[in-house]
């Protein structure tokens, strides 16, 4: 580590099993600045930014240098940058939290992929289900049809099946990419390890769920599983486009 890294270290959230990546600046001579909250079990009480020693910092765990988003600003810069809000007031884990702090200080943008991962996930799990919802309505009776002419009629994949398996695979994808971002993949490999693990999940869940209707059953599940996720990920891709186009004016 270096004067002006960003670092990392993993920390798990009180009480739980569950872990979280907590971000500093290295100021070059054995400290950190960080933000973090005042208790650590009650992360919405508020917290400030403070300097400490390393080993403070990294409390016997490993510690890893942050590279994304890249750095906009020098060492020296960056330091400062740091140690001008040590003792600042105010944290929020979802809208001010280290990784805000952090990547500010490197870049002057406050952005946490953490909080971005999360989000992104809640909104996509909304998103196919609206998407599955809106599909089985406008299909109605149309659809039944041709369920019950291709592979009989013990085989439907309706809502009882579709939402539930949609929000869980939603939460597969969420852990694989939160656990492929905190062992310091890019953002674009956790993603596409989240995006995988999640059609894999959706796919073989709505497969099972046709087993009654036997092997076609089964592979109109399949179908509809994976036409399900990748439905959910093209209206979601097209939504953020249109919204970035949006902010850009």
């Amino acid at each position: 580590m270096a004067e002006g890294d960003r670092v990392r270290v993993k920390r798990r959230f009180a009480g739980s099993s569950a872990s979280y990546m907590h971000h500093g600046i290295d100021i070059g001579d054995g400290t950190v600045v960080h933000a973090r909250p005042d208790h650590a079990g009650s992360l919405l009480a508020g917290g400030r930014v403070v300097r400490t020693s390393l080993a403070e910092f990294s409390s016997g765990g490993d510690v890893w240098k942050t590279h994304e988003p890249p750095p906009a600003f020098p060492p020296e810069t960056i330091v400062a940058r740091s140690l001008q809000h040590v003792g600042r007031d105010g944290y929020h884990p979802v809208i001010d939290n280290c990784e805000h702090f952090a990547t500010w200080c490197a870049t002057g943008e406050r952005s946490s992929r953490q909080v971005d991962i999360v989000l992104s996930r809640i909104t996509r799990v909304i998103t196919r289900t609206t998407v599955a919802v809106s599909t089985r309505v406008a299909a109605g009776a149309t659809e039944q049809i041709v369920v019950r002419t291709v592979i009989g009629t013990t085989v439907r994949v309706g809502l009882r099946t579709i939402v539930p398996v949609a929000i869980v695979a939603e939460g597969v994808a969420l852990a694989t990419e939160w656990s492929a971002h905190q062992a310091g993949r890019s953002s674009a490999d956790s993603r596409s390890a989240g995006e995988s693990a999640g059609l894999a999940t959706s796919t073989i869940a709505c497969a099972l769920a046709g087993i009654a209707g036997g092997p076609l059953g089964i592979a109109a599940g399949a179908l509809a599983g994976a036409a399900l996720w990748t439905g959910g990920s093209c209206v979601t891709a097209l939504a953020g486009q249109f919204a970035r186009r949006l902010a850009s004016r």
